[in-house]
């Protein structure tokens, strides 16, 4: 049976895991504030180990770690650690495949939100008592209207990178690349016509989707 304690009114205890210093203190004051147990913050990978992790009901994620693993990744090597834990990704990319070329399905017992859809606290705080639900066993992760192949062009694009350099990095050729291009496009409603330039309207939808203006990994 998963987490006895929400039935019993007893607080969930959060694990709170951001590499930013702001956003670690605000989201685990927000969510103190709203009732839950703070047992622990850490700002990375090695620090969120460390902590009691069975004695974790939620662990709320960031996607984006900095180098090394991702969220995706710290959060199925806490669930080896508690099979029971619910895990809350917040993070700003509105699909995982945006921040690297292969990320992992999300672990059971999990819920994805997006920075850019709070409204307000109660969105967060209902993921957070709905991954602790002993009820609580799917999970469900977000997906852009793009195949593999094309998000990771448009993110090779939006760094810089020319057809040619894609089709190296890819290990396509660059008919290929032109061809997912061209589909990504479609797909985002970018039109291709001499009134605008098609590249830059797709690094601008990239950043968009990532939530940033321009992200700090180019993961080549």
């Amino acid at each position: 049976m998963r987490n006895p304690r929400q039935n019993e009114g007893v607080p969930l205890r959060l694990l709170i895991v951001d590499d930013d210093d702001f956003s670690r203190t605000t989201v685990s004051a927000a969510l103190a504030g709203q009732g839950f147990t703070v047992m622990a913050t850490a700002s990375g990978v090695a620090d969120a180990m460390s902590a009691n992790v069975s004695e974790i009901d939620v662990a709320v994620l960031d996607l984006d770690l900095g180098e090394g693993p991702n969220g995706i990744d710290l959060a199925h090597a806490l669930a080896q650690v508690n099979p029971a834990l619910g895990i809350v990704l917040l993070t700003s990319f509105s699909d995982p495949r945006l921040l690297a070329a292969s990320v992992r399905e999300l672990p059971p017992h999990s819920s994805y939100v997006v920075k850019q859809s709070l409204r307000d606290i109660g969105i967060l705080v209902e993921a957070v008592r709905a991954t602790g639900s002993p009820e609580a066993e799917g999970s469900q992760t977000p997906r852009v209207p793009l195949t593999d192949a094309q998000v990771e062009t448009l993110r090779l694009l939006a760094y810089g990178l020319s057809n040619a350099e894609i089709a190296r990095v890819r290990v396509v050729s660059e008919k290929s690349v032109e061809q997912a291009i061209k589909r990504a496009a479609t797909a985002l409603d970018i039109p291709s016509d001499a009134t605008s330039n098609q590249r830059v309207a797709l690094a601008r939808a990239f950043f968009s989707l990532t939530g940033a203006t321009r992200h700090r990994h180019a993961h080549r």
